[in-house]
């Protein structure tokens, strides 16, 4: 079974009520923080803009057969922990469906989109 991936952009910002941040952007520092909860466990991939700059942290999970998350509003010094948690629970699922209930109010609060998995193959188009 393929990896899940998480996509996290490294571009945004802290948002006004965590600023006076430092040198890095929000998220690399949610970054940062991610890359020690993973382990390993979940790829991580930096991504230089994901265009939702007004609702900055952004991320997405996603991996093959599954459902693709897209989060929106992640604070970058406080989601690492429930999103890392989050992304086990997605890579323990069959189908990536976690489950509401189990999820984290920060997790619930801040996926702004559920995708349905890509499929293996295009389906054919018929010619008429």
């Amino acid at each position: 079974m393929t990896q899940p991936t998480l996509f996290v952009c490294a571009l945004c910002k802290f948002p006004a009520a965590e600023s006076g941040a430092g040198d890095s952007p929000g998220g690399q520092h949610l970054i940062d923080q991610l890359t020690d909860r993973l382990k390993g466990e979940i790829t991580l991939q930096p991504v230089r803009c994901m265009a939702a700059c007004d609702r900055a942290c952004n991320a997405a999970l996603s991996a093959p057969g599954k459902l693709t998350f897209i989060f929106n509003d992640l604070s970058p010094r406080q989601s690492a922990h429930d999103l890392a948690e989050f992304c086990r629970q997605y890579a323990a699922a069959a189908n990536g469906k976690v489950p509401y209930g189990l999820r984290s109010p920060a997790i619930k609060q801040s996926t702004a989109y559920v995708l349905p998995p890509l499929l293996s193959e295009p389906a054919p188009i018929p010619i008429a």
